[in-house]
């Protein structure tokens, strides 16, 4: 699934390209934090992303997040846990307020998440038990997730943007 999403940010291009290849510009995105090890204490490397889904409610995950540079004005990241990995890309272009930010993010759900969620929605089904109800239900469970993760998407950059306008910390 790829959602995509363009936010204003108050910045000069250098300014934003640099917050977006520092580690604390993605922890503004819904869910992610600084992850703990066994013994509870924070880890640097270690990120938790608590997911809230449709159909199948929350669900925590361990991920990863690294960070490169995608050409001269953009960066790329990735995001990667078990049940959910996301692929993101910034194109940031100068603008009258400052930079205009286009962020791409494309999903990958797990194959057991999904079908967690497929077989939730067919519990609450009046559909008949036939072949392409299998069809149509995954189809319904792809439409909640990508309403979710296009809302999540809009959350990220208001974050983001406030986080570079000194609004939040």
């Amino acid at each position: 699934m790829t959602v995509s999403v363009q936010t204003p940010l108050s910045a000069v291009l250098d300014d934003a390209r640099t917050a977006l290849g520092r580690r604390v510009s993605y922890l503004c995105f819904p869910g992610l934090s600084p992850g703990a090890d066994a013994n509870g204490s924070s880890t640097r490397r270690a990120l938790c992303h608590d997911l809230d889904l449709p159909i199948v409610g929350h669900r925590r995950q361990s991920v990863t997040l690294s960070i490169g540079r995608e050409g001269r004005d953009g960066r790329r990241f990735a995001v990667r846990g078990a049940l959910l990995s996301i692929t993101g890309h910034w194109r940031l272009e100068p603008c009258a307020a400052g930079v205009l930010a286009h962020l791409t993010l494309d999903y990958d759900v797990c194959a057991a998440l999904k079908e967690q969620a497929v077989n939730g929605l067919r519990s609450r089904s009046p559909l008949p038990i036939r072949t392409d109800a299998d069809a149509i239900l995954g189809r319904a469970v792809d439409d909640f997730f990508e309403r979710r993760f296009a809302e999540d998407a809009a959350a990220y950059c208001d974050r983001l943007r406030a986080r570079l306008e000194g609004h939040a910390s």
